[in-house]
């Protein structure tokens, strides 16, 4: 059955495409997805939204146990300015939809000997964290926030524009001198011409991580991250994570956006040099003039093209790393928790040497513990925890795939050990409803091919011009929006993601 979606007519009907409303499908409702939607149905075009669960939001999503609501995704905001736009584009007020609120200290560090150490947006009690824990380094601090917010402010400038042309990729003078001189350097190189002590060093780049790259083989223009946090703060939405995605989809159905839950894509027809239907799982053909593909990127080119994903550097796609998380409700709490905590080993370089290169699980992987309570209360029951765990884990490498039935219990067993010994003492027999989740659920519910929780590696021959496009080379109606596209993952980007897959949109198919 072939369903025509709103606005859509045949081409021969209007001859040039003037005289009729535009048609589009964004296949899923990832916030990536959403966002694409608000903007294209605030700038005229009809907008159906095809999504394979019965939530939006993707990965941001919600699951709830025995009182305790848990985010399944994304844990934090940062580059709230990047919220307030969006909803600024489409004559709306972020703070109408959701209530976002700093976390303040923004997390705590944990050290292999003990010490720790907190980053905060408070400046002068941060130069006071620095300097205790190597002398000189308050003053340090203030350099390394000048020069890094150069590459943040360059940085951000940067990859809000397309990539589809070699030429913008080699405009990097948009950063200034001294962003163009370092963007492109090595992120470790950058950080020690500020800071000797360890730690420091650590917690002003582990923030790579967030993007499933190592900070030992990250760019430079990584250290825009430390940055944002420091000086931009970090911050949550009351309720959970998962408010974000409500609010997009609260938005998108005011603006006229076609929500159509449970409607997954099995495969995308051709013909013609365009996508000329989308079929859904139970055989309906829904068409329209333009198709924005959220779903994963190299799945989309696998299973619902079958074509091989186009590199632009024509090297093998590099994936990103994956995690093992662990959903924890506790019935007691643990009051020295901050809302974030990270532990970070000795062995990081090695660790990170595992995880990203040789494919496998080490024995002390860096973990991230968020305890959503300290600012959001109602998240678990009184007098309870809602614990939410993630630890870096490798994506499959084919050749030697990792079972992680087998392995994933024992991750999470060495995880509850490390969790008791950084001060939540006693804690396996406190809990009361759990989950676990690992890297092969990232292909079962979203289709990572490898397992990967970040999309597409964030090397230098995958950013920028060297990023699959965010239109198919070929199939003249089909856009791409997401982590794996450009400009690359995190809640932000992907937002920015979603602001020039529209732009080539309006570019190629004007209302």
């Amino acid at each position: 059955m072939t369903v025509t979606l709103p606005g859509h007519t045949a081409p021969a009907a209007a001859p040039g495409g003037r005289g009729r409303t535009r048609s589009v499908l964004v296949i899923g409702a990832g916030i990536g997805g959403l966002a694409t939607a608000v903007r294209l149905a605030h700038a005229g075009y009809r907008v159906t939204l095809a999504e394979k669960f019965d939530h939006p939001g993707g990965r941001a999503g919600v699951w709830r146990s025995e009182g305790f609501t848990f985010d399944t995704g994304p844990s934090l905001v940062m580059m709230p300015e990047i919220w307030q736009d969006l909803f600024k584009t489409v004559g709306r007020r972020l703070e109408d939809y959701l209530t976002l609120v700093q976390v303040d200290p923004a997390y705590r560090l944990h050290f292999d000997d003990g010490s720790t150490f907190e980053m905060t947006s408070r400046l002068n009690q941060l130069v006071e964290n620095f300097e205790a824990v190597e002398p000189g380094a308050g003053q340090q601090l203030l350099r390394w926030l000048r020069d890094s917010g150069i590459l943040y402010h360059g940085g951000v400038k940067f990859i809000r524009r397309n990539m589809h042309r070699f030429t913008s990729m080699l405009n990097i003078g948009t950063m200034g001198p001294f962003g163009a001189r370092h963007a492109l350097g090595d992120l470790q190189a950058f950080a020690r011409r500020y800071f000797k002590d360890q730690r420091l060093l650590q917690a002003v780049t582990f923030q790579a991580l967030y993007l499933g790259l190592s900070p030992y083989r990250a760019l430079g223009v990584y250290g825009l991250l430390g940055f944002s946090e420091a000086a931009g703060g970090i911050h949550y939405p009351i309720g959970g994570m998962h408010q974000l995605s409500v609010a997009l989809a609260r938005l998108a159905t005011e603006l006229g956006v076609d929500i159509r839950y449970q409607t997954p894509i099995a495969r995308l027809e051709k013909s013609g040099g365009k996508v000329t239907a989308a079929i859904t799982a139970d055989g309906q053909r829904l068409t329209a003039d333009v198709v924005v593909a959220n779903s994963d990127l190299p799945y989309t080119y696998e299973k619902l093209l079958e074509e091989p994903l186009p590199m632009p550097s024509r090297m093998a796609p590099q994936f990103s790393c994956s995690v093992v998380l662990l959903y924890l409700g506790v019935n007691r709490t643990y009051p020295n928790l901050r809302h974030h905590t990270l532990a970070i080993s000795e062995s990081l370089p090695a660790s990170c040497k595992a995880l990203f290169e040789e494919k496998r699980m080490p024995a002390d992987p860096p973990f991230y513990v968020v305890a959503t309570t300290r600012t959001d209360p109602g998240q678990a029951p009184p007098g309870c925890e809602n614990l939410f765990c993630l630890v870096l884990a490798p994506s499959q490498d084919p050749a030697r795939p990792i079972d992680w039935k087998v392995e994933g219990p024992k991750v999470a067993e060495r995880t509850l050990e490390r969790m008791e010994a950084i001060g939540m003492p006693n804690l396996r027999q406190h809990i009361v409803t759990q989950k676990i989740i690992t890297p092969d659920h990232f292909t079962s519910a979203f289709g990572n091919l490898r397992g990967e929780a970040f999309g597409l590696d964030h090397g230098l021959t995958q950013i920028g011009w060297f990023r699959p496009h965010n239109r198919h080379p070929k199939l003249q109606n089909l856009y791409f929006v997401g982590q794996s596209t450009h400009p690359g993952c995190g809640v932000p980007i992907v937002l920015i993601s979603a602001e020039c897959a529209v732009e080539r949109v309006r570019q190629d198919v004007p209302v």
